[in-house]
């Protein structure tokens, strides 16, 4: 048996919505700078959920949101504003 196999014998699976991810390990994850995290965050697009003292930790399916947003910014010329816009009326 290698560690391939042990690989997926004990994976692991992680809630979508289970805080895990510090911000550190999200900007690099997203090659996002901190202030413009901290933007969207300060914007109320994505609020922030501390899990242990201190620590602000985002989920997988932030994650996956920030990518979403990230695009909206860097591939569609959008605002953080305009993100929040687009962001509610995909809510409704």
């Amino acid at each position: 048996m290698d560690w391939d196999d042990l690989d997926e014998q004990f994976e692991i699976e992680i809630p979508l919505d289970e805080p895990v991810f510090p911000v550190s390990v999200v900007c690099d994850l997203l090659h996002m700078q901190y202030y413009m995290l901290h933007e969207i965050m300060k914007e109320g697009i994505l609020a922030e959920r501390k899990k242990k003292k201190h620590k602000k930790l985002f989920s997988k399916r932030e994650v996956k949101k920030l990518k979403y947003i990230q695009y909206l910014i860097d591939e569609r010329g959008v605002n953080v504003k305009g993100v929040k816009i687009i962001l509610e009326m995909e809510d409704e």
